[in-house]
C-alpha cells in the first residue's frame, strides 16, 4: 500500500478520534460538570395548572330567596424557589430598564422587541445573580402594590421569612386578580401565581345559621361542609373541580393569562328548602327580643306547615352571623339537639289517647283530689288544688292529678304507645347533623308512668313536640318534618323533589278536632291566656318543668325550662308553634316564671305576625289594642 495514503487515513482517524472525544468530553461536561449552566429543569418545575373550583349549589328558600350563594376570590402566592432563580428573572429586569426609555408606550412592537434585548444584554453584563433577584422582586412588589392599593414596602415584608410558599394577599376579587395576571405577565414578571377559590356568601347571615351551616376545613385541610345544611348536603353542593393548564412561551416560561388546557369544573346542585325567610325573620327578631330581654341560657322557636310537615321558620338561641362565624363554636341548635323534660305540654297524649280509645269524651269529670291523690302505692301532687273538672277543664287548669287519671284510663301500655306513636323516643329523620332522639325512661315503672303523664320522665325536643302538636292540627298524622324541598338545576329544573311523608295515623280526625278545641279552652280562659292572638282562634297548651340537678338528685326549682306549644287557627290550622326557653332570670325575685307567663306571650307575638305575613283572613273581632307590658307579673 502507498506510504502516503496511509499517512493520509491516519490523519484522518486521528482528527475523528480527536474530535468526537471532544465532543464527547463537552456533553459530559454540560450533563455533570456544568449541569447548573443549561439546566432549566427550575422553568418546567414552576406551578403550570392551575385549579378551576366548582361553583357550589346555592341554597334557596320556598320563594326562591337566596340564602346562600358563592363569591370568586383568589389568594395570590409567590414562589421563592422561583424568585431565586436568577435564569428565569433576566426577562423582567430588562423590561424594567426598557420600560424606563423615553417614548416606551409608544414603540411598536419590533422596537420594543429591539430595546428588551438591548436590556437583557446589559443586565446580563452588568448586574451580579444577586442584583438581578432584588431589582425583580422590587418591581414585583411596585406593580403588586400598584393593583392592591399596597405600599411596595408592606408587600417585601412578607418575603423576610424562609417559607418557600409566601402568601402575599388572601380575599382578592377576581376582577382585581385578572389586572394583576395582566401586569405580571406584560412585564414577565415570574414566580407568582394565583389559587382560585369559591368563598360561601350569605346574604341574611343571622338567618337560620344553625339550619345552613357553615363550610371550613377538616383535618386533612380539605374544604367540606361543617355544620346544618352546608354538612349534610355537602355532596349535593359540592360539584366537581375543573383543572386550567398553563400556556408557556418559547423560553418554556408560564404565561399566565393564556390556558393551553381546560377542563371545566362541573357545578354542584342547588338546593331549595322549606323555610321562608319572612316568617324566618320573624322568629329570629321574636325571639332575639325575648332571649336577650328575658337573659336566658337557651331558647328556640318552630313554626311548622302542620299538613305538609314543612319547616316555615326555625330559630336557636344562642346564634352567630354565617359570615363573621366568631361565636360559631358557642352556638347550639337548641331546636333539634336539645332534649329535656318539658311539662305539661306533653298532656295532650294521654288525654288524646284516652279519646281516641273511646275511654272518655269530653264530658268525662274526674275528681283532682283538692292538690293530690294516692295511687298504686304513692300520692301524686298537684300544683294547684282542684276538685271535680272536666276532660277540657282538666287541660284548662293543667292538672296533674286529673291528666293522670285519664292516662290511667287509656292503661300504661297505652299510652307508651301512643306517646310513640305521637313521635317520641325517637329521631325525626331531620336533615341536620346533631338531633337528638329524646328519652322515654323505664316504661315498666308506676312511678314513672305517672310521671311522664304530665312531662317528667320523658325527654324530648322542640321538633319532636312541633309534629307531635301537628298531628292535631292535621286531622291526626303524624308527618316527618321537610327542610328540603327538592334540588334544583342550573336552568331551573327540579331535579329530584322531596316527598310529603306521612309517617302514620296516630289518633283519628275525630279526636284531633277535639284536642284542638280543648286546647282553645286552654287560651281562652287557661293557663295559656297570654297566647291568645286578636282576630284570630288561638288553642295551645303551657309548659314549666324543673331540671333535674344530677348533684343533689333533685329537681332544681331555681332551673327551668318553659314551653308553649300553639296551633292557628284551631278551627283550620295553618301553622304551629312551639316557644322554649331554657332558664330565664334578671327579672326579679317576685316574677312568677312559667309557660304561661313567659313563652306564651311570645308565642302570641309570633303568631300574630305570620297570620298577618301569610294573610289569614281574622275570624273574630279585633279588640282595641292596649299598651300592655309582654311579660306580667301575674298569671
Amino acid at each position: 500500500m502507498d506510504a502516503t495514503f496511509k499517512y493520509r487515513a491516519f490523519l484522518v482517524c486521528l482528527t475523528l478520534v480527536f474530535g468526537l472525544s471532544a465532543l464527547s468530553v463537552k456533553l459530559i461536561s454540560l450533563q455533570v460538570w456544568n449541569r447548573k449552566l443549561s439546566d432549566t429543569s427550575d422553568v418546567p418545575q414552576f406551578r403550570s395548572h392551575e385549579v378551576i373550583p366548582a361553583r357550589r349549589g346555592f341554597i334557596v328558600d320556598r320563594n326562591s330567596t337566596v340564602i346562600a350563594q358563592n363569591r370568586q376570590e383568589a389568594t395570590l402566592v409567590a414562589d421563592l424557589n422561583h424568585l431565586r432563580s436568577e435564569s428565569i428573572l433576566h426577562r423582567a429586569v430588562a423590561h424594567f430598564y426598557a420600560s424606563q426609555k423615553e417614548g416606551w408606550r409608544n414603540f411598536d412592537e419590533a422596537k420594543r422587541k429591539a430595546s428588551l434585548s438591548e436590556a437583557r444584554t446589559l443586565v446580563k453584563r452588568n448586574l451580579s445573580e444577586e442584583e438581578v433577584i432584588e431589582k425583580h422582586l422590587t418591581y414585583a412588589c411596585e406593580i403588586i402594590g400598584q393593583e392592591l392599593r399596597t405600599a411596595p414596602n408592606q408587600i417585601r415584608e412578607k418575603f423576610k421569612g424562609e417559607a418557600t410558599r409566601i402568601v402575599v394577599q388572601k380575599r382578592i376579587s377576581e376582577s382585581v386578580a385578572r389586572r394583576i395576571e395582566e401586569a405580571l405577565q406584560e412585564r414577565r414578571i415570574q414566580g407568582f401565581y394565583f389559587e382560585r377559590s369559591l368563598r360561601r356568601d350569605y346574604p341574611m347571615p343571622t338567618l337560620a345559621s344553625h339550619l345552613i351551616g357553615i363550610r371550613g376545613y377538616d383535618r386533612n385541610r380539605k374544604l367540606v361542609g361543617l355544620s346544618g345544611l352546608e354538612k349534610s348536603m355537602d355532596e349535593i353542593l359540592s360539584g366537581r373541580d375543573g383543572k386550567r393548564v398553563l400556556k408557556r412561551d418559547e423560553y418554556g416560561l408560564v404565561n399566565l393569562t393564556k390556558s393551553e388546557k381546560v377542563v371545566p369544573p362541573k357545578k354542584g346542585k342547588h338546593v331549595k328548602v322549606t323555610l321562608d325567610m319572612g316568617i324566618q325573620a320573624i322568629v329570629e327578631e321574636e325571639l332575639g327580643m325575648a332571649f336577650g330581654a328575658l337573659n336566658a341560657k337557651y331558647g328556640s322557636v318552630i313554626v311548622v306547615d302542620p299538613h305538609t310537615g314543612d319547616i316555615l321558620g326555625m330559630a336557636s338561641r344562642p346564634d352567630f352571623d354565617l359570615n363573621i362565624r366568631k361565636k360559631y363554636q358557642d352556638a347550639v341548635s337548641y331546636a333539634v339537639s336539645a332534649q329535656y323534660e318539658s311539662g305539661s305540654v306533653m298532656k295532650i297524649i294521654p288525654m288524646a289517647a284516652a279519646l281516641d280509645l273511646r275511654r272518655v269524651n269530653r264530658e268525662t269529670v274526674v275528681d283532682c283530689g283538692w292538690g293530690g291523690i294516692n295511687r298504686y302505692g304513692f300520692r301524686i301532687h298537684d300544683h294547684h288544688p282542684y276538685g271535680e273538672l272536666t276532660f277540657d277543664g282538666v287541660l284548662v287548669k293543667s292538672s296533674n292529678t286529673g291528666v293522670f287519671q285519664f292516662a290511667d284510663m287509656a292503661g300504661r301500655e297505652s299510652y307508651y304507645r301512643y306517646l310513640r306513636n305521637f313521635g317520641f323516643g325517637s329521631p325525626t329523620g331531620f336533615p341536620i347533623p346533631g338531633e337528638a332522639k329524646g328519652v322515654i325512661q323505664n316504661e315498666t315503672n308506676m312511678r314513672n308512668f305517672a310521671s311522664a303523664t304530665y312531662g317528667y320522665g320523658v325527654s324530648v325536643t322542640p321538633l319532636q313536640l312541633a309534629m307531635a302538636y301537628s298531628v292535631l292540627a292535621n286531622g291526626g298524622k303524624l308527618m316527618k318534618p321537610r327542610l328540603v324541598d327538592s334540588l334544583i338545576a342550573d336552568n331551573g329544573a327540579v331535579l329530584d323533589q322531596t316527598p310529603i311523608h306521612q309517617v302514620r295515623q296516630v289518633v283519628s280526625s275525630r279526636v284531633a278536632k277535639g284536642m284542638c278545641l280543648a286546647l282553645e279552652q286552654v287560651v281562652l280562659k287557661g293557663t295559656g291566656r297570654r297566647a291568645a292572638v286578636p282576630g284570630y282562634r288561638a288553642g295551645g297548651k303551657t309548659g314549666t318543668a324543673e331540671k333535674w340537678d344530677s348533684k343533689t338528685k333533685r329537681y332544681n326549682e331555681s332551673e327551668k325550662i318553659l314551653t308553649f306549644a300553639g296551633i292557628l287557627p284551631v278551627h283550620d290550622p295553618k301553622f304551629v308553634c312551639i316557644v322554649s326557653i331554657d332558664e330565664p332570670s334578671g327579672l326579679g325575685e317576685d316574677f312568677p316564671i312559667g309557660g304561661g307567663t313567659i313563652a306564651a306571650p311570645i308565642f302570641a307575638q309570633v303568631a300574630e305576625r305570620v297570620a298577618h305575613y301569610m294573610n289569614l283572613p281574622p275570624t273574630e273581632e279585633i279588640p282595641e289594642k292596649e299598651t300592655s307590658i309582654v311579660y306580667s307579673t301575674t298569671e
